[in-house]
């Protein structure tokens, strides 16, 4: 009989080490276990982007292999943005964060920082790191040395609005993508080919737009179009300048500006008041053109700006 209790224990074993192992299963997904960034288990890798323009971008190169949450809402001034704690808590599932980087919008930094202090697996990515920055003094003029290390200089954020830094950006993050998930290296690969492409094609267009156009200059709502107009040699004239409402004076120079070099388009934004260039508008006989520079489909955008700019006023 003692042999038969001895041999049933034994038999037992292996049935009692399966039930102990969902258990620690059932408590671990109930605690929220993370998942680290190197992928182990099946479906989309969940990927965290700032803006909405990072978005397209991700999800060309990633297709059905990720899933794209933007933190930015549309329509929102990312200048004075804070996520909120749900939004927070949903992010820091993300296996990777991309991000423009180098400072440049300071609630990426603050929200790299919570992330990584829940999931310490999450990657943030700095999309920047290959882009050549524009650098601009305090009252929002071009540093034309370019040099990093010019006193009181800053570097335009907009990295973006250009589609040769988009086929930059669009690398950086399959190099990710593929240290995330090895196994799908060759579509990643596939797909940044395709994007690259695309992006030549929107710049072949641009250019083809722009090509006979004599006036080069543009008014915008706020500087955010310096890398689109350094690589057709266009030049902007922003109505609000680091963010600032302009003065009447200010407005006054725009005004006699337009009418000296025969301006005829400003360019107005969502997430920007629009009074001052609507001023200026109606001042010069201008067309208004609504453009959004936070818009996800972004590629859009460099067309809708160069045939705007070809058809002058309105």
């Amino acid at each position: 009989m003692r042999r038969d209790v001895a041999l049933n224990a034994r038999n037992n074993h292996p049935i009692v080490l399966i039930v102990i192992a969902a258990l620690f299963i059932l408590a671990c997904t109930s605690a929220g276990c993370s998942t680290p960034a190197s992928r182990t288990v099946e479906g989309p890798i969940p990927v965290a982007v700032s803006i909405p323009p990072l978005k397209e971008i991700a999800e060309a190169i990633g297709s059905d292999r990720i899933s794209v949450e933007v933190v930015l809402p549309p329509g929102t001034e990312p200048h004075t943005f804070e996520p909120t704690p749900g939004q927070i808590q949903r992010l820091s599932q993300s296996a990777i964060f991309f991000t423009i980087g180098e400072g440049l919008l300071p609630f990426e930094d603050r929200l790299a920082d919570r992330l990584s202090s829940q999931n310490q697996a999450i990657r943030i990515v700095s999309l920047s790191e290959e882009i050549d920055l524009i650098r601009t003094d305090h009252d929002g003029q071009t540093n034309p040395t370019g040099d990093p290390n010019h006193h009181d200089s800053a570097a335009d954020p907009h990295i973006w609005l250009s589609p040769h830094n988009g086929a930059i950006m669009a690398e950086k993050i399959a190099t990710a993508l593929i240290a995330a998930d090895p196994g799908g290296e060759e579509n990643y690969r596939e797909n940044l080919l395709e994007y690259r492409l695309r992006t030549q094609r929107v710049d072949e267009e641009v250019r083809g737009i722009l090509s006979g156009i004599q006036n080069r200059r543009f008014i915008v709502t706020h500087d955010a179009w310096g890398y689109f107009a350094r690589e057709y040699g266009l030049e902007q004239i922003a109505v609000h300048v680091g963010g600032k409402e302009p003065t009447a004076r200010e407005i006054q120079e725009i005004i006699s500006t337009a009418h000296r070099e025969e301006l005829g388009v400003v360019f107005i934004e969502p997430q920007f008041p629009q009074r001052s260039a609507l001023v200026i508008a109606d001042e010069i006989g201008g067309r208004v053109v609504v453009i959004d520079p936070l818009a996800e489909a972004y590629l859009e955008n460099f067309i809708e700006v160069a045939e705007a700019l070809k058809g002058g006023k309105k």
